[in-house]
């Protein structure tokens, strides 16, 4: 799907394979750790407006308004995406869910949203940065700290051959698309050092990154208060 439109039953394949894989490899767990982390210093009760960017089938809100329901706090995500057909998907995976009602979705691109700046408490995206250049993903990071009044996390793929061997293995019995993109992400995606470098040279010196299980890293932080 990197390069392409598959049709929607291919596309629904492919975002079931993503939310599996996010749950029991710990690519979920890693986003809501550094939420867990950020929660430390919410109010009982809060509301936390959360932007999911390019958030394809949807999992992570789902699982954002969960954790955060279990904690008391009232945590609502948009889903933001610039694909129609991921959207649609998303819809249809999540539609009755018990999120539903904190959850919306919204298609636009993330440099031309519908949003006033700093209109989320929090911009988060996972697995979208191995789509972009260098310059990509300083235009992204530049965009997510104009939109964002406490902070990021953005969750990704290592770049390793391990990574890419254990991806090429878990999606041959899968379509086409899956067994092609699955490799190729693990292959544009970038290490960790590299990720930072990015990030400083955004100006966002205050996001760290933390490599995790099953070749994961998340870059996040919280916006220092002398920088509002």
């Amino acid at each position: 799907m990197d390069d392409h439109v598959p049709p929607p039953e291919v596309v629904d394949e492919v975002y079931r394979f993503l939310g599996v894989i996010n749950w029991w490899l710990g690519g979920t767990r890693a986003t809501l750790h550094r939420f867990r982390e950020f929660s430390r210093d919410w109010s009982p009760g809060e509301r936390i407006e959360v932007l999911d960017v390019a958030t394809g089938g949807g999992d992570i809100g789902p699982a954002l308004v969960r954790w955060g329901r279990d904690r008391g706090f009232d945590i609502r995500v948009t889903g933001l995406d610039i694909s129609p057909s991921a959207l649609s998907c998303a819809r249809r995976r999540h539609a009755g869910s018990d999120a539903t009602g904190r959850i919306r979705f919204i298609c636009a691109d993330v440099h031309h949203v519908p949003y006033r700046d700093r209109a989320f408490d929090y911009v988060t995206c996972m697995l979208f940065f191995h789509h972009l250049t260098d310059e990509d993903v300083i235009r992204a990071l530049q965009a997510f700290d104009e939109l964002a009044v406490r902070g990021i996390v953005v969750n990704d793929l290592v770049r390793c051959w391990r990574a890419y061997a254990w991806t090429w293995f878990f999606t041959r019995p899968f379509n086409a698309v899956l067994r092609n993109d699955g490799p190729l992400s693990v292959r544009r995606a970038f290490r960790p050092g590299e990720l930072f470098a990015l990030a400083e040279r955004a100006g966002l010196r205050w996001l760290t990154v933390r490599q995790g299980f099953a070749h994961r890293m998340t870059l996040a932080g919280e916006r220092p208060l002398t920088d509002e």
